[in-house]
């Protein structure tokens, strides 16, 4: 009778395959491309329905990174450089990462591959917007977005305040004459500033 009850809670315990799971946290769930992510991929949905994105291979047409998008919140990803197919599945009951979103899951590809790079002074990205139409999900606008680096270089002079006057004596030159120099030195201060350009 006792192993019959036990069998019977742990059957219950088990949520049986098909069922929706909590949905993951919105943002990166996984990049295997081996390349540092750098440059900005940012997608536009409406709410309704979540979207897992993949980020593939354009030669061999494998996943090298997944994200999780929550409908209607605007999402951005930091992509590898390179040429990549983008597809996505949607639906609105989460079921794992293998069966994405069960027997509903639907695929809306990107009609062309989208590059991704970086010069000197920019990080190419783009802009992906997603709507439904007639039951069916559309790319609405593929926008490129660069974003311009500004590096600048400032020097602040400073001063050891409360130095030690014997060795700010030789350090700055007492005993020539009537000078008496303060002890000083110049500290670099560099900042890198980005905005969206194009």
């Amino acid at each position: 009778m006792y192993r019959f009850l036990l069998a019977l809670l742990l059957s219950l315990a088990v949520a049986p395959p098909g069922l929706a799971q909590e949905r993951p946290r919105a943002g990166l769930m996984w990049n295997r491309s081996g390349l540092p992510a750098t440059l900005p991929l940012v997608v536009k949905t409406f709410p309704g329905k979540d979207y897992l994105i993949q980020i593939a291979d354009t030669d061999s047409d494998q996943a090298v990174m997944t994200g999780y998008i929550h409908g209607g919140k605007t999402f951005r990803l930091l992509v590898p450089p390179g040429r990549w197919a983008i597809r996505f599945a949607h639906g609105r009951d989460w079921q794992g990462e293998d069966q994405l979103f069960g027997d509903a899951t639907e695929w809306t590809y990107m009609p062309e591959p989208l590059e991704f790079g970086a010069g000197m002074t920019r990080r190419r990205g783009h802009v992906i917007t997603l709507i439904e139409r007639n039951g069916k999900m559309r790319v609405a606008q593929i926008r490129r977005q660069d974003q311009c680096q500004m590096a600048s270089l400032n020097r602040i002079l400073r001063g050891w305040e409360g130095a030690n006057r014997e060795i700010a004596s030789l350090l700055a030159g007492n005993g020539q004459g009537e000078f008496w120099g303060e002890l000083r030195y110049l500290e670099p201060d560099r900042a890198l500033r980005e905005i969206v350009c194009g």
